[in-house]
C-alpha cells in the first residue's frame, strides 16, 4: 500500500513519487513538482482504469463501453474509427475488432465516407443506444463512489486543473503544429 503523508497545510502527497520527482528533478535542475504533478496524475489514471476493469459494473468489456460510450455523446451518435482510435489512445486494429464485435451485436454500424474512401464512420444503432442506456446506471453508481470522498469544491478545483491542464497541452500542440507548418 503506497505511503500518503500531510505536508504543513493539510495537502497531501504519496511519499514514494514525491522522492522519485525529487530525485529526477536533482539530475536534470528542474521543477520537482512538475514531475510529481505528472506522475500523480498518470499514476490516479492507472488507478482508476484499473478499479473499473475489476470491479466491472457493466456486463460490456472496457473498451467496448468505452467505444459506445464516446458514440453516444458525439454529433449524430458516430465517428470516424479515427477519431475512436485516438479517443481511446488504441491503435486502429483494436478500434476495428471492438466495432466489429459491436457491429456483430447489431449495437454499431459501419458506413463508408461520403468522399474519402479511406475513412470509415461507425455509428451506434438504436439497439447501442439502448445498451448504453441500460448500461449506464451502474457506471454512474460506480463513478459517484469513487468520487464520494471529495467535498465539492475539491471537485470543482480538479476539475478546474485538469481544464487548465488540457488547455495548456492543446495550445502546445497547436504550436508545434503551426511550427511543422513553417
Amino acid at each position: 500500500m503506497p505511503d500518503f503523508q500531510l505536508q504543513d497545510g493539510g495537502l497531501m502527497y504519496e511519499t514514494s513519487t514525491h522522492r522519485f520527482a525529487q530525485t529526477l528533478a536533482g539530475m536534470t535542475d528542474a521543477d520537482p513538482l512538475s514531475y510529481e504533478a505528472h506522475f500523480m496524475l498518470v499514476k490516479a489514471y492507472n488507478t482508476i482504469t484499473g478499479v473499473s476493469r475489476r470491479v466491472k459494473p457493466t456486463s460490456l468489456s472496457l473498451g467496448r463501453y468505452n467505444v459506445l460510450r464516446l458514440l453516444y455523446i458525439s454529433d449524430e451518435r458516430r465517428l470516424l474509427m479515427s477519431e475512436l482510435s485516438e479517443a481511446l489512445e488504441v491503435s486502429p486494429t483494436v478500434i476495428t475488432r471492438l466495432v466489429d464485435t459491436l457491429a456483430e451485436g447489431g449495437f454499431v454500424e459501419r458506413t463508408g465516407h461520403d468522399t474519402d474512401k479511406r475513412k470509415t464512420w461507425a455509428t451506434m444503432t438504436d439497439a447501442g443506444t439502448a445498451l448504453f442506456e441500460s448500461e449506464w446506471p451502474p457506471m454512474a453508481a460506480m463513478v459517484q463512489e469513487l468520487w464520494q470522498g471529495f467535498r465539492e469544491p475539491e471537485k470543482r478545483m480538479l476539475v478546474h486543473l485538469l481544464a487548465k491542464l488540457r488547455l495548456n497541452l492543446l495550445s502546445l500542440e497547436a504550436l508545434e503544429a503551426v511550427g511543422e507548418g513553417n
